[in-house]
């Protein structure tokens, strides 16, 4: 068999190994210089690198069309998923179609195909068509359609400020309306609920709740999530896929509980950011990145991938590093946080070196990040609550920041 994989992160992380043969089966690798560096010299494949300033697709086509036809193609970033299935659609090869893409990448289609079928929803509008009137009162956020990790989002107090906000920048940026909607403000608690469909049942699904939210994140404040168990909201979470579509699918969602049921917040067909993924194995057994990519390639649930789940709940803590314009910073934590059994894993970001200016959830970019596992869900919680009482940032002098 003939893969294409769009790479766009760490080759071991992804698991890529595990996940099919490389000496049995013709890969190919592409993506920016920095990724490609990243594959094994022991690894048998072709290699391509693309310009990250230039449309995926648009420099694959040539290269694909000089080539034998490929009979997968592999995405596991978020901003790959669409470029991938334009791909797949324009030369014939199976797995997820621009239809079912676009609904896990347009915060507009997505929320209007729930909304078509039922499932509730924030209220919106497109920002390039916005009506004089406010469609509701209260807050609004404003955020682009198909941008990941709370990036570019903007809460505005009220309709009226979200309008100015757009006006203002589509002066600067004509395609800025095109690009963003707006969205009614919905309080109450946010859950993730990540898993992996195959043949559209349930392969493994866990419920999570954060503590903090995204777009706080986005603003120099730590995050983190918890697991509980809530079949509830995992059975809604399935609900939401089926009308969205996708057969075999990796999906992180993305929810609000209000007193009157779930809110969708949105979802995407790829992992969660952070530790989402070691915690998930952690509790189901499952490592999404290596079960989707060998089931996909197999045909068939790669069931010797899947292990023992654990009674155990897992947690995890993310502290940005974008956020401090480049500055080293030193992480202060408490010795008994750190020798704490129910902390199982955690990276601090090293001292006197420039952290990122480009905000994601990758722990190598993060100040300081880590897991937690304990049989309680609710003193997870407060333990993590606890730790974000007692950490302290001190920023170093400013030296030259790092892109990443």
């Amino acid at each position: 068999m003939r893969i294409l994989v769009l790479h766009q992160n760490k080759f071991d992380r992804l698991g890529y190994e595990r996940a099919f043969d490389h000496d049995r089966h013709d890969l190919a690798y592409v993506g920016s210089a920095e990724n490609i560096a990243n594959i094994p010299n022991h690894v048998r494949c072709e290699k391509f690198v693309w310009d990250p300033a230039q449309p995926v697709a648009d420099q694959l086509r040539p290269w694909l069309r000089d080539r034998p036809r490929f009979d997968r193609i592999l995405a596991r970033h978020e901003l790959l998923i669409l470029p991938a299935a334009e791909l797949r659609a324009e030369f014939g090869i199976a797995g997820m179609q621009p239809e079912q893409a676009r609904n896990y990448r347009d915060k507009v289609v997505m929320k209007s195909t729930l909304a078509r079928n039922g499932i509730r929803v924030p209220r919106f509008v497109p920002a390039g068509d916005l009506p004089e009137r406010a469609p509701w009162p209260g807050k609004a956020v404003v955020k682009p359609r198909g941008q990941n990790a709370s990036q570019g989002v903007f809460l505005c107090a009220d309709y009226a400020d979200a309008r100015e906000l757009i006006a203002a920048q589509q002066s600067r940026d004509p395609t800025f309306g095109g690009r963003y909607e707006v969205e009614e403000f919905i309080e109450g608690p946010i859950w993730h609920i990540d898993g992996y469909l195959f043949r559209g049942e349930p392969v493994a699904i866990q419920a999570a709740r954060y503590i903090g939210a995204p777009l706080s994140f986005e603003d120099g404040e730590p995050i983190g999530s918890v697991q509980y168990g809530n079949p509830d909201l995992e059975a809604w979470t399935l609900e939401c896929l089926r009308v969205l579509g996708g057969d075999n699918l990796t999906f992180h969602l993305e929810a609000f509980t209000t007193p009157e049921g779930p809110v969708f917040l949105e979802v995407a067909a790829r992992c969660g950011g952070g530790h989402i993924v070691e915690m998930f194995r952690r509790r189901t057994g499952v490592h999404l990145h290596t079960l989707d990519m060998a089931s996909e390639v197999a045909g068939e649930l790669a069931t010797h991938l899947i292990g023992s789940p654990s009674a155990d709940y897992n947690g995890m803590f993310l502290y940005p590093g974008h956020t401090y314009g480049g500055a080293a910073c030193d992480v202060v934590v408490p010795d008994a946080l750190l020798n704490d059994p129910r902390l199982v894993k955690y990276q601090i970001f090293p001292p006197n070196t420039a952290t990122p200016t480009k905000g994601n959830y990758r722990p190598e970019n993060l100040a300081f990040s880590g897991i937690v596992s304990g049989p309680d869900p609710a003193g997870l919680e407060a333990w993590l609550r606890g730790l974000m009482a007692q950490v302290r940032i001190v920023l170093q002098p400013v030296r030259e920041p790092i892109e990443m």
